[in-house]
């Protein structure tokens, strides 16, 4: 029998993602997690209306993924496991929204959690 082995990260998102409260729907998880980083209700609701074809649960695995490091769009894609593309997507908008902030290492851009 063979040990699978499973990074951290994702048992993170599998706890975070878990079943809501039943009085909780996923916008409200994601409106107290942002205020969690200093958002104001506001700011939240506007973001949330927003957000089109973007799906809320791959939105709150991004929020709790770079809520404590750094991560290029591959490394988002490769955790998640969704297409590099397609994590890209993600990224820029939440930090068009300015949920995310970026820096670049050489070539590669590196997301991380705003903090005000």
């Amino acid at each position: 029998m063979k040990k699978v082995e499973i990074s951290e990260d994702l048992l993170r998102v599998k706890d975070l993602i878990g079943k809501p409260k039943r009085n909780l729907n996923e916008s409200t998880i994601l409106t107290n997690q942002l205020k969690d980083f200093g958002y104001k209700i506001e700011e939240i609701e506007k973001k949330i209306e927003n957000r089109g074809k973007f799906d809320l649960k791959r939105i709150k695995e991004l929020i709790f993924l770079l809520s404590d490091k750094e991560l290029n769009a591959n490394e988002v894609g490769r955790i998640l496991k969704i297409s590099r593309n397609r994590a890209s997507e993600y990224l820029l908008k939440m930090e068009k929204d300015e949920i995310l902030k970026s820096r670049f290492v050489g070539k590669k851009k590196y997301y991380f959690m705003k903090h005000d």
